[in-house]
């Protein structure tokens, strides 16, 4: 039985979502000696749309006011000018949103300098003794696919109190993919169930890994910058599949239908191969009679996985129908000849 599988790619959109800004602060007067408090504000630039239903793991800028976690900053104060990125002045700093307040929050309250600027890089979501090294944070990325969670960063560069409250436009660090499926036929009699999905690096073997398990992701790179955009993510390492087993819709429409779960992955090159998808399923027919039939089809999938970008895969589970013909009815052949030659009487 032969099955056929197209594989889609859902175009990505940009989505601009902006907070309200806080008020400016008054200038210090020339013969103040206060400072003022240092704040900070979310915005959320180039967004991988969410195609694929709104599990609370995906980081819009409302979803980022609404956890507890909000985002980290480290911050660096540099009095030269020309000294690397060492976080001197916030250190992982939890970053949480005031509903009641209506404005981002920390604590204790950090102060503009006189002299000099800050530069400060932001991830989210915040995580407890999390380390920054020449400008990087390490990246996990969990197998069990409902443990995954979105990851942002940002950055604001010399800034003084001018700049007050600091503007973060965050960017999703991650590849975002999901599925849907229809059915290739019109057939009523006929239910398709999905049993599983898996995305690996082999055919034969569906445990062989085909994505990057860890990664490195430089907070201080820029998305405007080409150059930037390729560095993003250093010493990417390790390779894990990932199964979908639960969250399936009902495989009984001709247009493609959504599953309600999907992957965050670290941006990866499959346009030399080694990844394929392999799809479990059954076959069952509503007449009462004829018994169910598991499947298991696979197809490659050639894709660069990009930063920022949310892709489906569109599974068709397309079946050929059993056919029957007559070519021919074989002509009678005479076979040997019956003598009879002697007879009784009948009595």
């Amino acid at each position: 039985m032969y099955k056929k599988f197209f594989m889609g790619i859902a175009a990505m959109a940009a989505l601009t979502l902006v907070s309200c800004s806080s008020d400016d602060l008054n200038s210090l007067s020339d013969n103040s000696s206060k400072n003022e408090a240092i704040s900070f504000d979310g915005y959320l630039g180039r967004s991988a749309v969410s195609v694929n239903g709104t599990r609370g793991s995906v980081l819009e800028i409302a979803d980022l006011k609404n956890s507890k976690d909000g985002f980290g900053v480290f911050g660096n104060y540099n009095s030269t000018g020309g000294q690397k990125f060492v976080a001197n002045l916030f250190i992982n700093q939890q970053v949480t949103y005031s509903s009641a307040d209506k404005k981002w929050t920390y604590s204790p309250l950090k102060y503009w300098p006189t002299q000099g600027h800050i530069d400060f890089l932001a991830y989210a979501p915040y995580v407890k003794n999390t380390l920054l090294t020449d400008s990087k944070i390490n990246f996990t990325v969990e197998q069990n696919v409902a443990d995954q969670k979105d990851l942002l960063w940002a950055n604001a560069k010399n800034q003084t109190k001018t700049d007050n409250p600091v503007k973060f436009t965050f960017n999703h660090a991650l590849a975002k993919i999901g599925y849907a499926v229809k059915k290739g036929v019109t057939d009523d009699n006929v239910t398709i169930t999905l049993n599983k999905i898996t995305l690996a690096g082999s055919v034969t073997d569906p445990k062989v890994g085909a994505f990057f398990k860890t990664g490195t992701i430089n907070l201080s790179k820029d998305l405007t910058n080409t150059a930037d955009q390729t560095a993003l993510w250093t010493d990417c390492n390790g390779e894990q599949n990932f199964t979908w087993s639960s969250g399936f819709p009902n495989v009984t429409s001709p247009s493609f239908s959504a599953g309600s779960d999907y992957l965050f992955v670290i941006p990866q090159d499959f346009s030399t191969g080694k990844l394929y998808v392999i799809v479990d399923y059954t076959i069952s027919y509503n007449d009462g009679v004829t018994a169910a039939m598991k499947s298991t089809v696979s197809s490659p999938i050639v894709k660069k996985f990009e930063q920022g970008k949310a892709y489906t895969i569109n599974l068709t589970i397309g079946l050929t129908k059993i056919d029957f013909d007559v070519t021919d009815v074989k002509a009678w052949t005479t076979g040997d000849g019956i003598n009879i030659d002697s007879w009784d009487d009948i009595k």
